[in-house]
């Protein structure tokens, strides 16, 4: 599991480092720590799908924690953000920032080891939701949750997201195979739906957050059945 640290205090650092390893060992995870003294430093550096955890010191110096956390949210809005303060006022500013907790300084290990765990669990779980898929040369790592739906148009796919779009060459059989287990249905030869995101379907008119697509005839009989299947088994 990949783990940045962001921190301009380097006693700081190598404390929360040395819980890391502790936490590792006593759960048999193998932690990736990269260490960055400055926020400029760790988003000039930073690329989407790299990190599973970050923990931010929000008293930095030069661009402190709260603008770093808006930079990186620009960036990535689903990696799991920790902020690390010596004020606990501080850090209720990081519901802004969507972090998920707080550590304050100095940091006791029974405090980190709690809010640790809580972060593994967390993290493990977007990664399970999530689909790595080639942009540009490069890939780029998609929570499933917010894929809406994906088409094909000839060789080019695109992915409507609830945040924008990405356009990039592929197969529609392809990312079937990546999202089958993720409550993703076809409903015709053009269309990969988030059935999570359906509103209604009429006809063979299928209403998916305020879009609408067709149903082919052909499909219609099973994509309603592997609907409600879903819906039976709570997927």
């Amino acid at each position: 599991m990949n783990v940045a640290i962001v921190e301009d205090d380097i006693k700081s650092a190598e404390l929360l480092k040395t819980c890391l390893l502790k936490y590792g060992t006593e759960k048999d995870i193998k932690f990736d720590i990269v260490h960055f003294t400055s926020g400029e430093e760790f988003i000039e550096k930073y690329r989407r799908a790299i990190y599973s955890i970050v923990f931010l010191d929000i008293e930095l110096t030069g661009m402190n924690g709260l603008e770093t956390a808006r930079r990186l949210r620009d960036r990535d809005k689903a990696v799991t953000l920790i902020f690390v303060t010596r004020m606990a006022q501080y850090a209720q500013k990081g519901y802004e920032v969507d972090a998920l907790d707080f550590l304050i300084k100095p940091l006791s290990y029974a405090d980190f080891s709690l809010k640790m765990g809580k972060a593994v669990n967390v993290a493990r779980t977007k990664e399970a939701r999530s689909v790595m898929v080639t942009v540009n040369g490069g890939f780029t790592c998609l929570s499933t949750d917010k894929i809406i739906f994906v088409e094909v148009m000839g060789h080019q796919l695109k992915y409507q997201l609830v945040d924008g779009v990405l356009e990039m060459r592929g197969t529609l059989s392809e990312v079937e195979k990546k999202l089958k287990n993720n409550g993703f249905l076809r409903c015709n030869s053009c269309y990969i739906v988030n059935s999570r995101f359906i509103d209604s379907l009429q006809g063979y008119d299928l209403k998916v957050a305020g879009y609408t697509l067709k149903i082919s005839h052909p499909r219609r009989k099973q994509f309603i059945k592997e609907l409600m299947d879903l819906y039976k088994g709570g997927g």
